[in-house]
């Protein structure tokens, strides 16, 4: 299967958008998210993760600015409790935090997406399409993009565009596929509070500020870089076999055991991609999921 060659689109129910708007909201959010949000432009959205004091990761997110607020992008599951944790902090900061259920999010993949993005300045990785925000989610792997539809309207509507450019449906949620094929997880209530941001690739996705100062959880996260004590990380695996599934020890040929599966699995013609946590002292050995062998993609 060559997943670049996917071409369509599919609405994405995993995600939710929450705006954080007010005063107070860029100094408020530079307080508890691992990157520096002074840093993200009108036209570019930046990868960041939300963390307990202790340093484990309640939600992984993207941000964007949306006019004089903030767009955060997470993961339906987690959204009532991200928003719990963070309402804790607001205080007498001039902060408002809102879920807008009105936000439809959608993903195109293949063609379909790099059409779009080449025809509106693919330099940009945010950019405004008639009522959307798109978002270039482009890798090495997959070609990607992110829609925002800014509707009022309650139905699932499409956006306008994607029908004068005769998009066609995806029959599986193409925005999870690329976010795991790029080793991003969609932190959901079973995986929260379980890792540190590098170990869930913040470093490699340039999710992390380590000249920003003070945020939850900064401590940790500064003193595990400075001492270069990342043991594992976030890889995407594959697998012909159906069986595979959330929790599943990896093992070596020796039965040994050197990870884990920390996702649910996406099926795409015939084959199962799933995240994986790897002891990075093992990814040069054969890799084996309920004694069935499996491919480490990145």
């Amino acid at each position: 299967m060559n997943i670049k060659e996917l071409n369509g689109y599919s609405r994405d129910n995993e995600i939710v958008c929450i705006k954080v708007a007010g005063t107070d909201a860029e100094k408020f959010l530079q307080g508890q998210f691992s990157n520096d949000i002074s840093s993200i432009k009108e036209d570019s959205y930046q990868f960041s993760s939300y963390s307990t004091n202790q340093g484990k990761v309640i939600s992984l997110l993207r941000i964007i600015k949306d006019q004089d607020s903030f767009l955060l992008l997470l993961t339906t599951d987690i959204s009532e409790y991200f928003m719990s944790k963070l309402s804790m902090y607001v205080l007498m900061s001039k902060v408002e935090i809102e879920i807008m259920s009105n936000y439809k999010v959608y993903g195109l993949s293949g063609t379909a997406s790099a059409e779009i993005i080449k025809n509106n300045n693919y330099e940009n990785s945010v950019f405004e399409k008639e009522d959307c925000y798109v978002l270039n989610n482009t890798s090495e792997r997959v070609s990607s993009a992110i829609v925002i539809h800014k509707s009022n309207d309650k139905l699932d509507s499409l956006p306008r565009f994607f029908t004068s450019m005769s998009f066609s449906s995806l029959e599986f949620n193409t925005n999870k596929l690329a976010d795991m094929m790029r080793g991003f997880l969609r932190i959901d209530m079973t995986t929260k509070e379980k890792y540190i941001p590098q170990v869930l690739n913040m470093e490699i996705l340039n999710g992390i500020s380590y000249k920003k100062g003070c945020y939850t959880g900064q401590e940790i996260v500064a003193r595990t870089h400075y001492l270069g004590k990342i043991k594992k990380r976030i890889f995407s695996i594959e697998t012909e076999s159906e069986s595979m599934k959330y929790g599943d020890v990896i093992h070596n040929i020796d039965s040994e055991s050197i990870g884990e599966v920390i996702s649910n699995t996406q099926d795409v013609q015939s084959l199962n991609i799933s995240l994986a946590i790897l002891r990075l002292d093992s990814l040069d050995k054969e890799l084996y999921v309920n004694n069935e062998k499996i491919k480490k993609i990145n």
